[in-house]
């Protein structure tokens, strides 16, 4: 395991019971909150969330539509909460990369305030691609920082924090992994605290 993959398991691990509660919990439910009014959903979609920490997004979401929830996160204890709270989802412990799915057996893929601790984002979103149905579509919301604010994380904090934190992107960055997949639509918009991406296969 990388790294920074580790070092996100680890802190995961030691807040997971009281996450929602945390200061990173609340910050993280306003970027929840706005997913789940945008994303259009179908009845019976398959859903899979990425770094889905205590399943809050995809519960969101199940209240929209009948969905077949699916979520995934590095952290055990994370998943632990996950499946206590909602056994009619299928919660695994794995990374974000390579994703376990074939080939086009995905609707919807949503990523909440996690993107920024992959360490290999170019290759999550390869993997996207791959998995995503034809017209599927990818959802991610992120940190909203500014150039400096992004400056200062990147090259001061980032290096020796131990929360697993890689990266924060620009929209440019964000929309150039996507394009350079061969994504064929892609939208990007900042609201208050967070940077949202909708990419379509």
């Amino acid at each position: 395991m990388n790294k920074k993959t580790e070092q996100s398991r680890i802190a995961y691990n030691k807040i997971a019971s009281e996450y929602d509660t945390s200061r990173e919990g609340v910050y993280t439910r306003f970027h929840i909150k706005e997913l789940s009014h945008t994303i259009a959903l179908s009845e019976g979609d398959i859903v899979l969330d990425v770094a889905c920490g205590t399943g809050t997004l995809l519960q969101e979401l199940s209240k929209k539509a009948k969905i077949q929830a699916n979520g995934l996160d590095v952290s055990e204890n994370m998943i632990h909460v996950a499946k206590m709270r909602y056994p009619n989802m299928n919660f695994k412990v794995r990374p974000c990369y390579p994703l376990e799915w074939s080939d086009e057996s995905i609707d919807i893929i949503t990523v909440c305030c996690a993107f920024h601790h992959f360490d290999n984002p170019q290759g999550f979103v390869n993997e996207c691609k791959r998995v995503l149905k034809k017209n599927g579509t990818v959802y991610i919301a992120d940190p909203n920082f500014s150039a400096l604010l992004r400056f200062i994380a990147n090259k001061f904090c980032f290096p020796v924090s131990k929360s697993g934190d890689v990266r924060i992107y620009s929209p440019k960055e964000l929309e150039a992994f996507f394009y350079n997949s061969g994504f064929k639509a892609v939208q990007i918009y900042r609201k208050d605290k967070g940077l949202f991406l909708k990419a379509k296969k």
